[in-house]
């Protein structure tokens, strides 16, 4: 991830649903969230890791609106 281009990004809420059985609903609080490879990572605006979810159990995800 890019340090530069994550410095001036705003905080979001995004809410994970995680795939049954467990059919959870995780708030993650990032300035982004992209798929690398077999992950659902999001960064906060500092470009360090807030949270990461192996995509086989991710049922969906989105960003709340302010």
């Amino acid at each position: 991830m890019d340090r530069n281009t994550l410095g001036c990004m705003a905080e979001k809420t995004f809410l994970v649903r995680l795939k049954a059985p467990s059919l959870a609903l995780q708030q993650v609080v990032a300035a982004k969230a992209e798929i690398q490879e077999d992950h659902l990572v999001f960064a906060n605006s500092d470009g360090k890791l807030a949270a990461l979810f192996l995509m086989e159990i991710v049922e969906g995800w989105n960003v709340l609106a302010d």
